[in-house]
């Protein structure tokens, strides 16, 4: 099987893949780019895929439904880009 790097692979192409996983904390923070206090903070309150408890001290994320929560996420507009933007 080949490996598929989704730090560097475009959501909707990861969307494609067919086959679904278990995501620990560190590629979850690569996929969605949030903090784990903040995942903590969203997910108690249903704002953010719930963690799946893997092993008595581990737990894991659905990879789908991480793709599924950062395709429905607005995107984010950095002020600086934009001024520089309206100054052009």
């Amino acid at each position: 099987m080949k490996d598929v790097n989704l730090a560097l692979t475009d959501i909707g192409a990861a969307n494609e893949l067919v086959f679904d996983r278990m995501v620990k904390e560190k590629e979850r923070k690569l996929i969605t780019s949030v903090s784990r206090s903040e995942a903590f903070q969203l997910e108690r309150k249903g704002l953010f895929p719930s963690r799946r408890k893997i092993s008595n001290r581990s737990v894991g994320w659905l990879l789908s439904e991480l793709l599924e929560w950062v395709s429905s996420r607005d995107a984010v507009v950095s002020l600086d880009n934009h001024k520089q933007e309206a100054a052009l």
